[in-house]
């Protein structure tokens, strides 16, 4: 389950540069291996706040993007990982 957890963190952390784009604030979904995530973004004192649910709104996350790491919960356990990690995966962070 830790591994889901931190896969599915690292998914949401890929797409908050894409929002970033767009307005300061926004709200989004995406669906991967058939689980839909529902969140919204903030600017946050220069941090990169995303809110939000998974698996039908049964699984709370919230993470902090900073410069280099990310840090929050996912299904109310801690995650903490370096940007660089995403990257790893082989997801498209947008910039």
């Amino acid at each position: 389950m830790l591994k889901t957890t931190l896969i599915a963190a690292t998914l949401l952390t890929a797409a908050a540069p894409t929002l970033a784009l767009a307005a300061s604030d926004d709200a989004g979904q995406f669906t991967h291996k058939g689980v839909d995530y529902n969140y919204t973004t903030e600017d946050k004192g220069g941090d990169k706040v995303v809110r939000g649910t998974a698996y039908a709104g049964k699984v709370p996350f919230e993470l902090h993007i900073h410069k280099k790491m990310v840090t929050g919960t996912f299904n109310n356990k801690p995650v903490e990982f370096e940007l660089s990690d995403v990257k790893k995966l082989g997801l498209d962070l947008g910039n």
